[in-house]
């Protein structure tokens, strides 16, 4: 094998937020969301084992909120 292409999301800098390459996904009753800013060499990683959507998009909302604490101003 060669190469293994992979969907990350890329959000890009707004509003004091650092470029983040995110990756969500949920199966047989839990949630992960990992998020990452590579500038600044941070990444998070977070997993519910509920299959609850409301709580996997708070989730994914405080993660990228730690990396924008945790980054440089």
């Amino acid at each position: 094998m060669d190469a293994i292409g992979l969907g990350w999301v890329i959000m890009e800098p707004k509003d004091g937020l650092p470029l983040i390459l995110q990756k969500a996904g949920g199966l047989q009753g839990t949630f992960s969301y990992m998020a990452f800013a590579p500038a600044h060499r941070i990444g998070v990683f977070v997993a519910i084992n509920q299959f609850n959507l409301g709580a996997a998009k708070k989730m994914a909302e405080v993660a990228n909120e730690l990396i924008d604490t945790l980054s440089p101003r």
